[in-house]
């Protein structure tokens, strides 16, 4: 990146994290009637679009620790949101599902949102959206990918010989 693209970046990335502040309080106030945290949430989400997984792969995906995951998991099986079902890739590490009233739950929980952003006076183009969308994804890959990585491996040797 040249030094006019990684300050674009830069303002790129303190928008995605404002705008991931702003749509967990925004997603807090319209279910906050609902026993489901925004973090319970984001598991269900997962779930329900992405299938049964084990807790320590969706705290990969994240990245957040396992134990994180695992207390959420927790509350969304007192509240009969998700249930631990067999794994046929590992005896011992059970995969975590959506139940019915999960995915119900969820899926109006998607709906009162779909609804509350149909009312927002913002109007970007399907075109700006798949624009955004890709640059974003890209630059997640970049990020998980291996140069990035040899990157800061290398910056951690170098701090470590100081």
């Amino acid at each position: 990146m040249n030094k006019s693209q990684q300050e674009e970046f830069y303002e790129l990335a303190s928008a995605v994290r404002s705008l991931f502040h702003k749509l967990g309080d925004g997603v807090a106030a319209l279910h906050e009637d609902s026993a489901v945290s925004a973090g319970m949430r984001a598991v269900l989400e997962t779930l329900v679009d992405g299938g049964p997984q084990t807790v320590p792969h969706m705290a990969r995906v994240r990245p957040v620790t396992r134990q994180h995951i695992q207390v959420l998991v927790n509350s969304l099986i007192d509240e009969g949101l998700v249930e631990y079902i067999d794994n046929p890739a590992h005896k011992k590490s059970k995969l975590v599902c959506a139940t019915q009233k999960g995915d119900q739950l969820f899926h109006a929980m998607r709906n009162r949102e779909t609804h509350a952003l149909r009312s927002l006076a913002v109007e970007p183009s399907s075109q700006d959206l798949v624009a955004a969308t890709t640059v974003l994804k890209n630059l997640i890959s970049a990020f998980e990918g291996q140069q990035w990585q040899s990157i800061i491996a290398r910056h951690a040797s170098t701090n470590e010989e100081k």
